[in-house]
């Protein structure tokens, strides 16, 4: 019997010493939690030298690991890649401020060639260097230059090179001939230069092109001051043309962009999502000391989980938009553990009192000693109690997100990687440093808090406050469920397949462009030279062909595409770097970049026999390559999530039943989740921006932390069912104090935790709305519809045979089994 008990006895007492550690060390222990939380500020805004979180973090597109996409990509845009800024110059008049424009781009072509470590600037207003031979006018053939209509002579034509009978008094460079070189000014008809004007005849580009080589500070430097120098343009332009603009296009420009949103959503998010959570939970604590405990806890375990963040950046490329998912996931779990804690703690210190012979309220209390000794015992109970909840709650959840850790895909990794450690954080500070607070607050914690006094606050609290009784408005919900299970059930299963019913309609994708928010300078220069520079718009695929630009095989490719598909508007050809391969921009004559019809043409070019061997990338094939990795990956990702539950969920309950209805409802809650969130941003619904799909990794993030939340839920559900069926008490009544006893805990800590997703939702990130708005809607319809009537509906309909188990699972469970 000893052998067989081992086990759990060393669960227990793992708990019962972490509590008597927390009682006897409380200082030493908020010390060392505070520390880490100094040290992981501490790298995430100075970096120790090595540069903080925001300046390590990656804005780079979502790659899939040995893809097709990805070795495009590299060859594409990797590092033998020289880096480029574009100025896009717009609000100027060619047709009659050439010449002016002309002698400004002379003078300001060769400040910008000057800066440390441009290699090349290219723009159309470049004149041809002088010949040697005195030149004329060089009309198209066929031309009569009699016939030409009279008007102005263009500036810097010679009136003695005029082909005779043309009247030099009466010549316009507008009027002139597609195809005319005039001397002294740039030719605007050559293909090169054709291709670096704005089709609306308003502007142009200048390219520059950064050395090759040039090391990260270098480059950067470079960069910057190209970047920087863009306003000089700006202002010598004006001169010839006021109207005149410049707009950089740039990789850092967008990065950087990315990054000050990604800053503005977090600050943006938890300035809303902390006050509200604060008052939520004055309201359930009633007072601002025990309301405040959880926000301790959870601004630590950020803290510490942004540090983690930052040293993970020396292992491996960390996303930017993985910092607002860890905050919006620490934060929404610390909070709810601390409830959790705090709440149980309230509950242990009450009975405390009631043994003592004092009111439970806390109103009449001992000497301070006796205070103490009383704390100190329900904080230990605390711990070896909702210590083991939560610390059950944070295995699923961790268990849920690791099954991202399988895919290939970096960002799923990373996120995943990520969303362990604060989760992990997140239950320790709860278990350790809240109570190790609770016992240096003593009985300030313990006696009625002044802002219950406040006028309507007594009653709120009374109404939505945490309750220590068996009986009250949870119960009696429970007890109807219990009249009419099959009903209930009926309507439950019918709301939740509404929801669901939009999930056809689900389509994934990936632009990184839309990272960007629409008002933003990056997303309207980047715009801008997509809308008038046809010839230097990103395509919508890019294929790789095995030979060099002069190769006939390149322009046998070009020619199947485009007959193939009639939607290719034109091809653009160009070198990759130094090697003997050859880029195909190809561009088509469609509304959305990586809509279906795109992704349809890039499957079906992987599956031609062309000319030459081909790689075919570019935005829609790495969309499409990144979600064939999710489902090549999927079904490992879902048995590792469904062994983890199975088997923690029978440790805790010893039943088969148990864990394996809650896989059937929590699956089915998540899909009317994905279901109603598709159908919100599919309409525009709710204020929501109206798109065409849901972003590919967000898809698998929100199932992954969507099912880790649900089985949270179903955790403080389970444990407080479980303690009273232990106890001796039949099924229904023990779902019905269970219900009790956690339905309070679990709505509010479902109303804090959606205050916090809604927060980050105000943002402008499209991705993190998105992953926001679908973990709000996964909260409120499973602690409402599934923990507070499904659940109860099933289990009073299953009754005694949910805490079924086969024989020889039963006495694994007498070995294995941890007390919850």
């Amino acid at each position: 019997m000893g052998k067989q008990c081992r086990t759990q006895i060393e669960v227990v007492e793992m708990f019962n010493w972490l509590g008597r550690s927390v009682i006897r060390r409380p200082i030493t222990v908020i010390v060392s939690w505070l520390l880490l939380a100094v040290l992981g500020l501490l790298g995430t805004f100075w970096g120790f030298g090595q540069g903080g979180l925001f300046d390590r973090m990656a804005t780079t597109q979502v790659l899939t690991p040995g893809s097709e996409s990805e070795k495009v990509n590299h060859l594409t845009s990797g590092e033998d890649s020289q880096q480029a800024i574009t100025y896009v110059i717009s609000g100027i008049d060619l047709k009659n401020d050439l010449p002016g424009l002309v002698e400004v781009m002379a003078t300001q072509r060769e400040k910008i060639a000057d800066i440390d470590g441009v290699a090349e600037v290219k723009d159309p207003l470049v004149v041809p260097e002088k010949p040697t031979q005195p030149q004329t006018p060089q009309l198209p053939a066929g031309v009569d230059p009699s016939q030409l209509d009279p008007s102005q002579l263009p500036a810097g034509v010679d009136p003695s090179q005029l082909p005779a009978g043309v009247d030099p008094s009466q010549l316009n460079p507008s009027q002139l001939p597609e195809g005319t070189v005039i001397p002294g000014m740039p030719d605007l008809h050559s293909p090169e230069n054709q291709a670096l004007l704005s089709k609306k005849g308003d502007g142009f580009v200048v390219a520059i092109t950064l050395e090759k080589g040039l090391s990260d500070d270098a480059a950067e430097k470079a960069d910057s001051q190209v970047i920087s120098y863009s306003d000089d343009l700006q202002s010598a332009l004006q001169e010839k043309s006021p109207e005149a603009k410049v707009q950089v296009v740039a990789q850092s420009e967008i990065e950087s962009t990315i990054m000050g949103q990604v800053q503005s959503d977090l600050v943006k998010g938890e300035s809303i999502g902390l006050p509200v959570a604060l008052i939520l939970l004055v309201v359930i604590f009633g007072g601002l000391v025990a309301a405040g405990l959880p926000l301790v806890g959870a601004l630590t375990a950020i803290g510490i989980g942004m540090g983690i963040v930052w040293a993970l950046t020396f292992s491996m490329d960390i996303s930017s938009f993985i910092l607002n998912v860890v905050s919006l996931i620490g934060l929404a779990l610390s909070i709810d553990y601390g409830l959790l804690v705090v709440s149980r703690y309230r509950e242990e210190i009450a009975e405390e009192l009631e043994k003592a012979g004092y009111p439970s309220d806390g109103t009449t209390l001992p000497e301070r000693s006796v205070v103490n000794d009383l704390v100190k015992k329900a904080t230990f109970t605390t711990v070896k109690t909702a210590g083991r909840t939560v610390f059950f709650s944070a295995m699923t959840i961790a268990f849920s997100i690791a099954g991202l850790l399988v895919f290939s895909s970096n960002i799923l990794r990373t996120i995943g990687i990520s969303g362990i450690v604060v989760t992990l954080f997140a239950v320790f500070t709860a278990i350790t440093m809240v109570p190790a607070i609770i016992v240096l607050l003593g009985n300030r914690l313990v006696r009625p808090s002044m802002v219950s006094k406040f006028p309507g606050i007594k009653q709120l609290i009374k109404l939505f406050g945490d309750s220590s009784s068996d009986h009250g408005a949870f119960s009696k919900l429970a007890e109807f469920v219990h009249k009419w299970p099959i009903p209930i059930l009926i309507i439950v299963v019918a709301i939740l397949s509404l929801m669901a019913s939009p999930i056809g309609d689900l389509r994934m994708r990936s632009s990184f462009m839309e990272y960007l928010p629409e008002d933003s300078a990056s997303r309207i220069a980047y715009q801008t030279m997509n809308d008038n520079y046809p010839a230097l718009a990103t395509p919508e695929i890019e294929v790789v062909v095995e030979a060099a630009p002069e190769d006939p095989a390149v322009q046998t490719v070009s020619d199947q595409i485009t007959n193939r598909y009639p939607e290719v508007s034109y091809i653009v050809p160009s070198a990759i770097n130094d090697s003997n391969m050859t880029k195909l921009a190809v561009h088509l004559d469609v509304d959305d970049p990586v809509g279906d019809r795109v992704v349809d043409i890039v499957k079906d070019m992987r599956n031609t026999d062309f000319e030459d061997p081909v790689l075919i990338g570019g935005g829609a094939a790495m969309q499409t390559d990144f979600v064939d990795s999710l489902g090549d990956r999927a079904l490992w990702a879902g048995l590792i999530v469904v062994a983890a539950v199975m088997i923690l969920l029978f440790l805790m309950t010893g039943s088969v039943i148990v864990p394996l209805k809650a896989l059937i409802v929590n699956s089915f809650s998540l899909v009317a989740s994905l279901g109603a969130t598709v159908w919100i941003f599919h309409g525009g619904h709710f204020g929501m921006p109206q798109v065409n799909g849901l972003e590919t990794y967000i898809v698998a993030v929100m199932i992954a932390f969507g099912f880790g939340l649900a089985m949270d839920y179903e955790v403080f559900l389970i444990a407080r069912i479980k303690e009273y069926w232990d106890a001796g008490y039949d099924n229904d009544t023990a779902v019905e104090r269970g219900l009790q006893r956690s339905g309070r805990i679990i709505t509010s800590a479902a109303a804090i935790i959606v205050a916090v997703f809604l927060g980050f939702v105000a943002g402008n990130m499209l991705a993190i709305k998105q992953i926001g708005v679908a973990l709000a809607i996964t909260v409120i319809a499973d602690a409402t519809l599934v923990r507070l009537l499904l659940v109860p509906a099933t289990m009073t309909i299953i009754g005694k045979w949910n805490w079924w188990a086969p024989k020889p699972l039963r006495k694994l469970h007498e070995r294995f089994h941890i007390d919850h």
